[in-house]
């Protein structure tokens, strides 16, 4: 009986291990699948498909086909595509706009120079009329009363008017100046004598024309460059 008990273990073991053997195959060959199982089950229990309950139908039923994946994939490429597509044409239109807003910009900008230029030739032009009116004026008075005009307008002014005249109706009227005495001219600073010699001193100097071209050169140095 002992005998006869190992031999029977035996070969009970060996048609297990064989078995197991044989679904291990099948299912790396994928004969053998979750849907032949359950082709297996309804038969050994004698049920069909329709006898399946619906919550294992509807979990069949919610996988996707390769079909399915496959169409899903193309309309979201195409999707994709569409998108990009607009997008390039919104840029193009983008680019077009920018470059035109860049034209009109260039072309204004180029209109207020031109205005501005003509602008300050009309001022010049008023300016430098205005100035050998005035210089007239003092010329055809006599070196006291030129002098008492200078004296109600600032030194600048002074030095502009008196840059254009002869050299000896200048010496006059700085001698004039020197030699004035109206008191309400005042001392000091005020004083006609000081502010003949600001004029020669400005004169000396070259202004009003040394003045105007540092002021360029510095307009010049601080302009960014485009």
């Amino acid at each position: 009986m002992k005998y006869l008990f190992i031999i029977i273990g035996c070969l009970c073991t060996t048609v297990v291990a064989a078995e197991s053997t044989v679904l291990i195959t099948l299912w790396n060959r994928g004969m053998i699948s979750a849907h032949h199982l359950q082709e297996i089950k309804l038969v050994l229990t004698n049920r069909t498909l329709a006898d399946e309950p619906e919550n294992e139908t509807e979990l069949k039923q919610q996988y996707p086909s390769v079909r399915e994946v496959a169409e899903a994939r193309a309309i979201k490429v195409l999707g994709f595509d569409k998108r990009e597509s607009e997008l390039m044409t919104l840029k193009g239109m983008a680019d077009v706009k920018r470059e035109a807003l860049e034209s009109q910009q260039k072309q204004f900008l180029a209109q207020r120079k031109e205005f501005e230029e003509e602008l300050a030739r009309i001022e010049s032009e008023i300016t430098a009329a205005s100035t050998e009116q005035a210089r007239g004026v003092l010329l055809a008075l006599p070196p006291k009363d030129a002098v008492r005009q200078l004296m109600q307008i600032p030194l600048d002014q002074n030095v502009v008017l008196m840059k254009g005249m002869p050299e000896k109706t200048i010496a006059k009227i700085l001698k004039e100046f020197q030699t004035a005495g109206d008191p309400a001219a005042g001392d000091g600073k005020d004083a006609p004598a000081e502010r003949g010699r600001q004029i020669f001193e400005a004169l000396s100097r070259g202004e009003p024309a040394r003045t105007i071209l540092e002021a360029q050169r510095k307009a010049a140095n601080t302009e960014p460059v485009n």
